[in-house]
């Protein structure tokens, strides 16, 4: 038990040892768009085709690094407790810039199936308002993404 809550305040899954190349940062993004692509509970094929791709533009990524990446992402989705867990270290590391950057692809993953589900919306506010980013920057990248 003890060492199970341990391994959750460091941010690695019990008995495993991060070693991927990835910033926690490119990570952190990775997941939040998986979490974006999850919000309906589905991943459609056109979400599912659009990830590697986004990923790859977002993170300056091969399409091996970026197929690597989304399967950790999963990973680490799957072992969040909360977005907070991911947008603490961006918050850490982007300017605010890059937090509009990561915002717009997100919008962009929602995007991918050409219908924006109000979960969907939903999570990505969410993760706006945990990078302190104010309503207004919130919109413009939506408006940027749906124009």
């Amino acid at each position: 038990m003890i060492n199970r809550l341990l391994a959750w305040f460091k941010n690695t899954p019990e008995g495993a040892e991060d070693t991927s190349t990835h910033s926690k940062a490119t990570r952190a993004a990775a997941a939040l768009m998986v979490e974006v692509a999850m919000a309906d509970h589905t991943l459609s094929e056109a979400e599912e085709a659009a990830l590697p791709g986004l990923l790859r533009q977002y993170a300056d990524l091969n399409t091996e690094e970026a197929i690597e990446l989304i399967q950790l992402a999963h990973d680490d989705v799957e072992d969040a407790v909360a977005l907070h867990e991911f947008t603490r270290h961006l918050n850490e590391e982007f300017s605010l810039q890059e937090k509009l950057d990561l915002i717009t692809v997100l919008w962009r993953m929602a995007y991918a199936d050409q219908d924006i589900d109000k979960y969907e919306e939903h999570i990505i506010r969410r993760i706006a308002d945990l990078l302190h980013l104010r309503h207004s920057e919130y919109m413009q990248c939506k408006h940027r993404v749906l124009n």
